[in-house]
């Protein structure tokens, strides 16, 4: 638990007895697999600290449509909105598989914020990397086509998710093509038929909900961005 404090982002940099007070007040939680952790509109209270696992953040429809925002895994936080300002949850989280929690309070966080300014400095730049990553993807609903689309977000889930492999970038998280469908903002019939194309054309495997990319450079230009060297270190 201290080490996963003292690498975590928002915590690195804190004297040892501030993050033995943040360890003191930390609560873990187990869920299984398809669990909610709260709702759209739920009370705000705590943060979240995924310790192990992957969650899912959707914005649920009145037709029982959802949008899935973004795919979350260990190290990262949830809940961070409405842990600052007190108000309902925006969105609803859910695992996608068992997933292991810690929550603060808070009460407890805002004061340990009150008197550590690195604290906020780092809190206030992830919530500057969520509101970029919100531009972005609406960016793309206006200038990409369903086919870039989904290019992009199978290929940022190899880099986020993704294990090397011989024959190309496996990614762990398991999606159905309604999960893809609810990413980029298309119709389950749609990803369909351009899963499909992506398939023969080589560039990735689908089984069983897991995805497998065969070509990611081909895939990077499909989805009309600039692959970074780093990105995969076996090309």
């Amino acid at each position: 638990m201290r080490t996963m404090l003292k690498t975590h982002p928002i915590f690195c940099g804190l004297k040892e007895d501030d993050i033995r007070q943040v360890e003191a007040s930390l609560v873990r939680r187990n869920y299984s697999g398809g669990q909610t952790l709260f709702h759209m509109g739920d009370e705000g209270g705590n943060m979240y600290i995924i310790h192990r696992g992957r969650v899912k953040v959707t914005i649920p429809s009145s037709r029982g449509e959802e949008v899935i925002l973004t795919i979350l895994g260990p190290g990262e936080i949830i809940g961070e909105l409405s842990f600052i300002d007190g108000k309902p949850r925006s969105a609803t989280v859910q695992t996608i598989e068992d997933t292991e929690v810690y929550t603060l309070r808070r009460k407890d966080f805002l004061n340990l914020m009150r008197d550590r300014f690195e604290v906020v400095q780092h809190v206030l730049e992830i919530l500057a990397q969520r509101l970029r990553s919100t531009d972005a993807q609406l960016a793309e609903c206006h200038f990409l086509d369903v086919t870039s689309r989904l290019a992009k977000k199978i290929w940022d889930m190899g880099r986020h998710f993704g294990v090397e492999e011989t024959d190309g970038i496996r990614i762990v998280v398991r999606v159905t093509q309604k999960d893809l469908a609810a990413m980029v903002g298309a119709t389950r019939e749609s990803i369909n038929r351009q899963l499909k194309r992506l398939r023969d054309r080589g560039l990735i495997e689908m089984s069983e909900g897991h995805l497998k990319i065969l070509d990611p450079v081909l895939l990077a230009r499909i989805s009309r961005i600039e692959m970074p060297s780093e990105a995969y270190g076996r090309l």
